[in-house]
């Protein structure tokens, strides 16, 4: 994570300049958080800037993800038939396109990263290709795999820390005193630069840490979860049984806002995660996971807290923000829809400059 940072740090500080470029006027946050997500995933992932941040202007092969999220949350969980669907152009139009973009990106890489003497590993893509080169039993069995692989990457990478990233504005911009905490702590911290600071100075402050988790309670960015299989002979849950080999689902979004689990689950409260707060407000913990645990949880996690540390960080020093006139979040907080992924509507954000005390 060490050799990431300094790429995220980066594309963060062009998210805060294009901001700051925007004081006090609305922006549309969600588009800003995907923007900003989808560059980092590019150059951590790839070696290769999508400069949307830059441009600001959706990437027409990511236009094309997001355009067809409707159909991959649908049939997810016939995996076979979407992958057929998504063979045929003329069924599947821009996700087609989308997929045969992220099967270039990784045959441009391959094709590169051997021409290097070095080989080094700059990134995500590289050490797939090391591991598929050396035979290496967790490698992509085939090239085709490798190319699904460069897909997921770009899809589990982004799309869910921007919708992540997007809630977790909604829920400053609405609760402006636990804005107002944030940006007191993180003002004690760094009383004299707002600018320098290294990852490891942010990666463990507990409001911050709180405010994610929180986010991600209310609002996991995969809220149904992957579908799992029921070993052959069949599983007991309580008082119900279920058959062998079948699909189940165990939904986050429902377990976590359960109240038999958090006081007051359907409230943005960061503290309860607090060391003096925890046991009294989250009553049970195992039910919040919202990267998934065991073999197979989200290996991105890291990287996806890191993008939000440093955006949540660096944007409550720079900016006192609110919604935009006319703006209520209404729409953005209950027209949420379960794509596999979270799609989240526009929300219009207004980021005024803070002044130095």
């Amino acid at each position: 994570m060490a050799t990431y940072a300094p790429r995220v740090r980066s594309k963060v500080d062009v998210f805060i300049s294009q901001l700051r470029a925007r004081a006090g006027q609305p922006v549309n946050i969600t588009e800003w958080s995907m923007f900003f997500t989808f560059d980092v995933m590019g150059v951590v992932g790839f070696g290769k800037d999508f400069r949307q941040l830059e441009d600001a202007k959706e990437h027409s092969a990511i236009k094309g993800i997001h355009d067809q999220m409707a159909m991959i949350g649908l049939l997810s969980q016939v995996p076979w038939f979407l992958y057929m669907v998504g063979s045929i152009p003329a069924i599947s139009g821009s996700y087609y396109a989308f997929t045969e973009y992220c099967y270039r990106q990784v045959n441009e890489k391959k094709a590169l990263w051997e021409r290097t003497e070095s080989q080094d590993l700059t990134d995500i893509i590289s050490w797939l290709l090391k591991a598929f080169k050396d035979n290496d039993p967790s490698a992509p069995p085939s090239q085709r795999a490798l190319g699904e692989d460069g897909r997921v990457l770009i899809i589990a990478g982004s799309d869910t820390t921007g919708a992540t990233l997007a809630n977790a504005f909604y829920y400053l911009a609405t609760n402006p005193s636990v804005y107002k905490q944030l940006q007191n702590h993180l003002d004690t911290l760094f009383p004299d630069d707002r600018e320098s600071f290294t990852y490891e100075q942010i990666r463990d402050i507990p409001y911050v840490e709180a405010i994610m988790r929180e986010t991600l309670r209310l609002k996991p960015a995969v809220p149904s979860g992957p579908p799992r299989v029921t070993p052959p002979g069949g599983l007991q849950v309580d008082e119900v049984w279920i058959p062998g080999d079948v699909n189940i689902i165990v939904p986050q979004y429902v377990l976590q806002r359960d109240d038999r689990n958090f006081v007051d689950a359907d409230r943005f409260m960061p503290e309860r995660w607090l060391a003096e707060n925890k046991g009294k407000m989250v009553l049970n913990e195992e039910a919040y996971f919202p990267f998934q645990i065991g073999q197979y949880g989200c290996v991105g996690k890291q990287l996806a807290y890191m993008n939000l540390r440093f955006a949540i960080v660096l944007a409550a020093l720079n900016f006192d923000l609110g919604l935009a006139p006319g703006e209520d979040g209404i729409e953005f907080d209950t027209g949420a829809k379960d794509t596999f992924t979270l799609t989240v509507s526009p929300l219009q954000v207004i980021f005024n400059k803070r002044m130095k005390a």
